[in-house]
C-alpha cells in the first residue's frame, strides 16, 4: 500500500510539473481582454498565458509569441477606433480598452521570452536581459494605467490577425 502511495504521489508530481500540450492558435477574438472593465488587466493576461515559463515546452512559447505579436498588432485597431494613448484616467471605453491590450502585449511577450531563455539553458544573453527589464518596467507602468482605470467600461475592437 505504501508503494502505491509513493508511486501515486511522484506520477502526480511528473504531471503537475509537465509543460502544457500543443493547442490550436488563438483568434484575437479568443485572446482579447480589451471588452468589460478597466482595472484586472494584468490578472487577465495572466488567464490568456498561463504557466511557468520555464516548464513550457517549444510548441506552447511558440505559440504565446504569436498570440503576444496578435496583441502587438491589434494595438494600431485600438488607436484608429479612437483610444487615446496617455498615462491620464481613460476618457473612453476604447482608450480603457488600449491599455489593457497593452498589458495583454506586453505579459505575453515577456513570458515568450522567459519560456525562450529557459529552453536555453535559463541564462539570459545581455540583450535578452535588457528586453526583459525594458519589458517589466513597461508593463508595471500599464499595469498602473489600466488600476487608474478600474471599474471604468473598456470597449474591445475587432481585428484579425
Amino acid at each position: 500500500m505504501q508503494l502505491l502511495f509513493t508511486l501515486f504521489v511522484a506520477l502526480l508530481g511528473l504531471v503537475s510539473a509537465a509543460p502544457l500540450a500543443k493547442r490550436a492558435p488563438r483568434t484575437y477574438a479568443q485572446l482579447s481582454i480589451g471588452g468589460g472593465v478597466g482595472g484586472n488587466a494584468l490578472a487577465e493576461a495572466q488567464a490568456k498565458f498561463p504557466g511557468n515559463p520555464a516548464a513550457l515546452g517549444k510548441a506552447i512559447a511558440s505559440a504565446f509569441n504569436a498570440d503576444a505579436h496578435c496583441s502587438v498588432l491589434a494595438e494600431q485597431a485600438f488607436i484608429n477606433a479612437g483610444a487615446i494613448a496617455s498615462s491620464n484616467r481613460a476618457t473612453k471605453g476604447v482608450s480603457v480598452g488600449l491599455f489593457k491590450n497593452k498589458v495583454l502585449k506586453i505579459f505575453g511577450t515577456k513570458v515568450a521570452l522567459q519560456a525562450q531563455i529557459a529552453a536555453n539553458g535559463g541564462k539570459a544573453s545581455a540583450a535578452q536581459q535588457a528586453q526583459l527589464d525594458d519589458l517589466t518596467a513597461k508593463l508595471k507602468v500599464n499595469v498602473a494605467v489600466d488600476k487608474t482605470n478600474a471599474g471604468l467600461k473598456s470597449q474591445d475592437v475587432k481585428f484579425t490577425c
